[in-house]
């Protein structure tokens, strides 16, 4: 009990300092004072309700989430006050949803039954986005409702992952040993790999007729590492190199602007006014921080850098928090995604371990891609930093795959303890 609420108290003695600071330097404005709070109450309450209903799993995966969003709330009321005010609401309503998950799903295991019907989720929720969807930055990623608009492909995450995990569980010893023999490599056959292997490659389709390449890429390795993760077999990882490649060049022919963030990415320095301003910038911005940084409210990427709130997030804060707080953040990052394969290792079905383990790929995955983005190292894929850059669907998207990862590590403590708990709020019985 000490312990999660010393996790959460540290947490929210970030978020405040950084809170005073940005008052001292007249950054904040009064009306986000109570927004504060209530997001403040709502950790608090998030706490005592896990050890009212008798929480037994991972205790730092969600303190981890919550830094990283209590940093990230403090840098968008620094960047873009306006977007700031939204981002508190979604935060507010993604921790509703991480305890919803975790405590209101009685049996993750039963999601495995309906793995066709997540399946054709991820296809329908994509088709329906390229039909009807909105472009925005090159990609028709967006499905506007009125004011309002949110992104399908952050809930094809979880459905996707929802049917790799049942698909892989149920063949993973025809995927790992395989029935047809080609010279000296087995292979599964048709009726093994094809189904999983069409829904991949038509999610993956969509996607590229939507422009939307860096999810793409995030979804297609995740799928590699999930495969090869189940499978333990080499030959997965070493065929799906060519692919990468094939369709890194596909993307290259086919879509004008994947052609100027790779031009950009191998010289932003001849158009560093133009098309390659905005990586520019984030060099500039990174290199700027050195080790301790400006100072919360000192930079100059915030203003400089478009999309600054979104996509450059990391570039801010290098500059500001420097070399130890960009370097601290990673950590967290890092925690996080160990802490989730971890969970995968210990959960009590094969189910339930290749779910957790794949969230936490996937976690990485994106954070690997973003950084790599900001710094030059890969073409910028316009994906937001998990909970720290603005944006509800990630953000709440996000908080629904913490709550399942966390509702495996809290069900698998109790039946690897052999306890029989009854009636408790999602424990099985």
């Amino acid at each position: 009990m000490l312990n999660s609420f010393s996790l959460r108290f540290l947490t929210l003695a970030i978020f405040w300092i950084g809170l005073l600071v940005l008052k001292l330097i007249n950054m904040l404005e009064s009306h986000f004072l109570p927004l504060a709070v209530v997001f403040s109450v709502l950790i608090l309450l998030g706490t005592a309700l896990e050890i009212f209903l008798g929480y037994a799993g991972d205790r730092y995966l969600l303190s981890v989430a919550e830094t990283l969003l209590a940093i990230g709330l403090v840098l968008l009321i620094r960047i873009n006050p306006s977007l700031a005010e939204d981002q508190f609401i979604w935060a507010n309503l993604g921790l509703v949803v991480f305890y919803i998950v975790l405590f209101g799903l009685r049996d993750y295991r039963k999601l495995e039954q309906y793995q066709y019907i997540w399946g054709l989720a991820a296809l329908v929720l994509l088709l329906i986005t390229l039909l009807f969807g909105v472009n925005i930055h090159g990609a028709t990623s967006w499905i506007k409702i009125g004011s309002r608009s949110f992104q399908p492909e952050e809930l094809v995450k979880v459905v996707l992952l929802l049917f790799m995990s049942a698909y892989l569980n149920n063949n993973q010893e025809l995927l790992r040993v395989g029935t047809i023999q080609v010279g000296r490599i087995s292979l599964p056959d048709r009726k093994t790999l094809g189904p999983f292997a069409f829904i991949c490659l038509i999610v993956l389709a969509l996607l590229a007729a939507q422009k939307s390449l860096g999810t793409a890429l995030v979804f297609f390795l995740l799928m590699v590492f999930i495969v090869y993760m189940v499978t333990e077999r080499l030959f997965y990882l070493v065929t799906s190199v060519p692919l990468v490649v094939l369709m890194g060049t596909a993307g290259y022919i086919l879509f004008d602007h994947v052609k100027i963030r790779v031009a950009t990415w191998l010289n932003p320095w001849l158009d560093s006014t133009g098309g390659g301003f905005q990586i520019a910038q984030s060099i500039f911005a990174i290199s700027g921080g050195r080790l301790l940084g400006t100072g919360l409210g000192n930079g100059i990427g915030a203003y400089q850098i478009p999309l600054a709130e979104s996509d450059f997030i990391f570039s801010v804060m290098a500059e500001e928090l420097g070399f130890f707080g960009a370097m601290a953040v990673i950590t967290l990052f890092l925690v996080l995604v160990l802490r989730a394969l971890a969970i995968g290792i210990k959960a009590s079905d094969r189910f339930g371990q290749i779910l957790a383990s794949g969230i936490g790929i996937l976690i990485g995955l994106e954070v690997l891609i973003i950084l790599a983005g900001v710094t030059k190292m890969l073409p910028l894929t316009g994906l937001p930093l998990p909970w720290v850059s603005y944006g509800g669907s990630s953000l709440i998207i996000h908080f629904l795959l913490l709550g399942l990862v966390t509702n495996i590590s809290h069900n698998s403590a109790f039946s690897m303890s052999g306890v029989r708990v009854g009636k408790r709020v999602g424990i099985y019985e």
